[in-house]
Parts: C-alpha cells; structure tokens; sequence
C-alpha cells in the first residue's frame, strides 16, 4: 500500500501564482515576518518572471508591510518588491502588525479587458518555515473584474474591506519609493488595481468575510457574524493556536489560563454553542504554554470542560510521517451528526489571531491589542467520517485528527517570548536618484541631515542636490543619520537614469534583442541562458559614453539600413495598440531598450550617415491616438522619450529620413 500523500492541498506559495493566461500587476502584503526565499518564490510566481529578470527591469511590483521589529529585506534580495518602513514609532497604533494578508491584483496577457483580483488571508508568515515545517491555513478567493463575469456580492466586499485595511496600513508607512518620479516605481500599477477594486461596488447591506482589529476584536466580530446567521447552538467546538498565554490566577488559587474558557463562555452566552457542547482544544505539545500545565483542570472544570488534544498533519495532505507543528490560529464549530458524521451549521474563522487576548480579545492599540485579520466562513458537505470524500472530510482540512492529551511530562510549555526591538523604521531619505555625471541626488533636499556612505563606510563629498559617489551606479547605498543621542543606519535604493529601482546593470544588445524586449511588453522577455552572470559588455552610465564608448564593428549600409527599418516599422507597429494606462511604462521599455542597442553596428553607421533614424516614429500614423501630437501629456511624453534616444544614440542633430519630420 502506498504511504504517499494522496490529497494535494495548494501551498501557501501557489496563492501567488496568476490564473491561467494572466500576470501580475501589484500587490500588497502584510504579516509579521517574511524572509527572502518566501518572497523570491512568491514573486516568481506573481510576476513570471525570474529573480535575475526583475533585478534587470528595476520595476515594483509587490509592496511589503511587516512589524517593524523585523529587518528590512533589501530590493536587492528581493528585486522587484518594495518592503516599506513605518514612518514613525511613536505613531504606531497596534502591539504588533500581526495580519498576514495580501491583496493581489492580475491582468489578462493578452486583453486590457481582463482583470482578477485574489485575497489571500493566512495563519502562517511569509516564510519558507511556514511552507516546509508549520501546519498552517490559508484562504483565498478569486473575483474576477469584466463586465461578462458572474456577480459575487461578498467577494467584492472582501475586496474592498482588504482595500480599506490596506489604505489604513499605507497611511502609517513610508511610500515616498512608491510615489517616484518613475513609471517603474509601482505607484501607477497599484493605482490600476485600485481602481479594479473601485468597480467593485461594495453593496453596505453585505457584510465582508474579512475581519480586521483596527476597531474591534476578532472574537466580537466572530461572534456578531454568528448572530446575524441565526445564532443556531452547535454542539461541537474545535480550537487551535500556534501559541497561548501563561496563567493567571483563578477561583480557588488554581492557576489556568483564561483564554480558551473566555471563548467558550461567551460563545455559550450568545447561544451559538449548546451548554453541553464538546471542546476541543489543539496545541503543539511542545509549545503550548499555560496549557501544558493545565490539562486535568481545563478537562475537569464543571462549567466548560475542554480536552487538550495534539494537532496533527493530515497523512493525506502531509504523508504519515510529517513532523510538522501547528502554527494556524482557528475555531472550528458544528452540529456533528452522529449518524451522518456530517458537519451541520458549520462555522470557521481562521486568521492570525492566535487565542491570546492581544490575539482574539483586542482591538488593535498601542499597548495591548495587534492588528489581526482573519475570515469568518460558513462552509457546507463538510463530514468526520473517513467513509466520504477525503477533500471534504474535516481532518484533512484541518490539523485536528490528534490524540486527547493524557502524558502531562509530554507537554512543554515553549520558550517566552517577547515583542524584539524596532529595526526597520524609515530613514529621512526613502530612495537616492544616480546621475550621469556620478552624483546620487536626492529628491527633497529639505528631508534633512543625512550621510551617505560609500563602500568602505566613509561619507560621500556632498554636491548641491547630493551626493559625489566613485565608481559604478549602486543599487543601494547605506545611510546614516542621527536623532537625539542616537545614530541611525538604513540601506536605501538607488534609481538609476531609466527609472529603474535598484537594478543591475545594464548589458549591450543589438537591434533583434532590443526588439525582442518590446515585443514581450508589458511582460520581460524570457530569461536567456546565462543571463545576469556578469557580461563584460555592461554599458557604461554615462549616456553620452565619452572616450570609454567601444569601437563597434562594421556593417554594411545596406544591411544596417534594413534592420534599423524593420526595428522602427515593428516598433510603430505595436505601440498604436497600447493602452492608455501602459503607455509610460512602454515609452520606458522603448526607451530602455533602445538606449541598451545605442553601441550596435546599425546605429553607428545612421550615425556615419549624419541620419536620425528615429524620425518616423514622430509620425501621428504610428503613434495611439491619445499620443499622436504634443496636444496631449501622453504624446509630449513620447517625444521627450524620443529626444533622450536619440541623444543618447548621437543622431538628435541630424537630418530626418526623407519624407518624415
């Protein structure tokens, strides 16, 4: 007989992946921690696209929000994904940022008229150990924005409750990088999905599955949702938490812990569970504090009873012999038919909200409450017994198939834990700008005193609007500042001369790979075979190269002729069907790759010819309509694209092609 796993559940990872035939636009992010192998993966999948190729494009596409306790993680770790800071401590209005969700927006590949949007609420952090070791749960729903798809009432009220909390979360964090002067920054695609989210068009009368603490608690929220269900008395509860608070002191002198008696009293109170009804509670036994001295007491307390049993993994999902620990925050109840085995008037909240008061029985605040998320759902066909579908069958959804707990030296209670020190708060500088001359600029002069050091640690000369730097472009600097009696260190990024945040250099490219890079837009191209293993071709920064431009080698008039042409003819070509809101992201694409062919065969010889070939593309007939002349910002912007090209290229004081402009 086969001891594999035979029931595949998605991995916290394949939440991130886009629907078939679509990519990713933007998303958000919030947890508590995160590192960068979660990360890297999560954002192969959004995007597509290898670490390596979004380094190369330097483009925002997801935005990280994690406690400030934890260290910042480097664009240049996790290219193309933004971890913002919290602006200011001292405004902080949670414990701990506890909520692990991300709000994800896609766009079909091939039509603008396409757009999915995903929210994934999870128990787990944003980390490989969630995905390897931690029995965790995630939820995630799909809604898709076209106007030919099914109306979903309560998924676009999760969509905008998401939308909300993280409007509320923005509103505490830096997002200075977002707001760039620069079409890779990742302010416009996130401002498409917000306006995805817009045509959402919450109704007030449905109430969203999302919960959030930023004004009350989960366990009030839960309990209000069950309620307005009908308040049907189930006679089964299940609860599981990644970690428990110590004792307290109770009647009598006996020292329990408070919690899981709280909720069963006041699902009791409100008549949602019978007053005989079954308790189960679920730890990890070898970090269950309080409750690992605690067993006899919660088992024999004449009010409400709880049994103290081991979370398990399910064998289907995990294997027989998984080592996994129990990392998920939930409640599980239902009328659990002794016939049928059938789980009836169900009910499941799972979140981040582990059962600790600052968990589940606070508002988010300062001193005492964290912000939490979680969802509350209502799930049908879910049964106990093995006799059914294992893909509806409870113990193989959720970690609950253990043993009553009856060996007390088998329990520990963990290691105490306390919420570690602020390490990632914002520096008075969010992102420096490079220059061609070799200065780092910065985009408010006004934000204060601030060194910027170089590689070896020694501040940089500084220049009217910043700073002098020896060497190549960085694709972060380290700063320093002080405030008071303290000094401050922060690494920032670096946005180099085509807008693009913290990426690598760029190599040299003839006119077919410059081609093939605008062929793939809004996409990158695929990833060549050693690609980003240091091509000693790297362009120089400067865009007017000066004595350090290589010596191309010769091309016949004719031939460069033809394959300058059928560049501009292929360029003119696809950009009249790009969309309005593609349209500076394409002129920065046109722009990039073209600057990246400036040293090719062919533009030297139009060069020789004392010839700009770029003119036709001025033409209106190869232009959109909304960019057709200078009437329009579109349109100005795409001949101060063109301009910069063919300054870079040498060919902006030549005569155009005969019959162009």
């Amino acid at each position: 007989m086969s001891r594999k796993p035979h029931l595949k559940q998605p991995s916290l990872l394949d939440y991130f992946t886009a629907p078939d035939g679509c990519v990713g636009e933007f998303g958000w992010i919030c947890g508590f921690s995160a590192d960068a192998a979660f990360i890297n993966q999560a954002a192969d999948n959004f995007t597509t696209q290898s670490a390596a190729q979004r380094a190369a494009a330097g483009q925002i596409s997801l935005a990280l929000m994690l406690d400030p306790s934890q260290p910042a993680l480097l664009p240049t770790a996790i290219p193309g994904v933004a971890h913002l800071p919290l602006q200011d401590l001292s405004r902080k209005p949670f414990r701990l940022l506890h909520a692990k969700v991300a709000l994800l927006g896609f766009r079909d590949a091939a039509t603008a008229d396409r757009h999915v949007l995903r929210l994934v609420v999870s128990t787990g952090n944003w980390t490989r150990q969630t995905v390897e070791e931690s029995l965790d749960l995630a939820w995630c729903i799909d809604l898709e924005v076209a106007a030919d798809a099914e109306d979903d009432a309560v998924s676009r009220a999760d969509m905008c409750a998401a939308q909300a909390l993280f409007a509320w979360l923005l509103d505490l964090h830096d997002t200075r990088l977002l707001d760039a002067d620069t079409p890779l920054s990742g302010r416009e695609a996130a401002d498409r999905v917000d306006h995805w989210i817009a045509r959402c068009n919450r109704s007030p009368r449905v109430r969203p599955r999302l919960l959030d603490t930023r004004s009350r608690s989960l366990l009030k929220q839960i309990i209000d949702g069950l309620e307005r269900e009908g308040g049907v008395a189930r006679n089964h509860l299940c609860m599981g938490s990644g970690f428990y608070e110590a004792a307290t002191a109770r009647k009598g002198g006996t020292a329990l812990p408070t919690l899981p008696h709280k909720v069963v009293k006041r699902l009791k109170a409100t008549q949602v569970l019978a007053p005989r009804a079954r308790v189960d509670l679920y730890v990890n036994p070898q970090a269950c504090q309080a409750i690992a001295g605690a067993v006899d007491q919660l088992g024999q307390d004449p009010d409400h009873p709880i049994r103290v049993r081991a979370a398990a993994a399910p064998a289907a999902v995990f294997g027989p012999d998984s080592q996994r620990t129990l990392h998920a925050k939930f409640l599980f109840s239902s009328n659990r038919s002794k016939t049928t085995g059938a789980c009836n008037s169900a009910w499941l909240y799972l979140g981040s909200g582990n059962l600790t008061t600052a968990g589940l029985l606070s508002a988010a605040s300062p001193a005492a409450g964290n912000l939490e998320a979680g969802i509350l759902v209502f799930p049908d066909g879910l049964v106990w017994e093995k006799g059914h579908d294992p893909s509806r069958w409870i113990e193989n959804l959720l970690p609950i198939g253990g043993d009553v707990v009856g060996d007390l030296p088998a329990l520990q209670p963990g290691d105490p834990w306390a919420p570690p020190p602020p390490q990632h708060v914002a520096a008075p500088i969010a992102y420096l700008v490079w220059t061609a001359d070799g200065r780092l600029t910065r985009p408010d002069p006004t934000a204060g005193d601030v060194e910027v050091l170089d590689e070896a640690g020694t501040p940089c000369a500084i220049a009217a609007d910043g700073y002098t730097w020896s060497g190549p472009a960085p694709r972060v600097v380290r700063v320093r500042w002080v405030v008071g009696a303290d000094t401050h260190l922060a690494w920032v990024p670096v946005i180099d001369a085509h807008g693009r945040v913290a990426a690598t250099p760029l190599p040299a490219i003839d006119l077919d790979h410059a081609w093939t890079q605008l062929a793939a837009f809004p996409r990158l191209p695929e990833e060549e075979e050693g690609e980003g293993e240091g091509d000693p071709g790297i362009l120089p920064d400067d865009p007017r190269d000066g004595p350090d431009r290589r010596t191309p080698p010769t091309l016949g008039t004719g031939t460069a002729i033809r394959q300058m042409m059928m560049l501009i003819e292929q360029i003119a070509a696809r950009q009249t069907d790009v969309e309005a809101g593609d349209w500076t992201r394409w002129c920065n694409r046109v722009e990039q790759s073209l600057f990246q062919a400036r040293q090719c065969p062919a533009v030297a010889c139009f060069a020789q010819m004392q010839l700009n070939p770029l003119s036709p593309l001025h033409a209106a007939a190869f232009r959109p309509a909304f960019a057709e002349d200078d009437t329009t910002a579109a349109g100005r912007h795409y001949e101060h694209t063109l301009r910069r090209i063919a300054l870079a290229w040498g060919t902006h004081d030549y005569a155009a092609l005969e019959g162009t402009q």
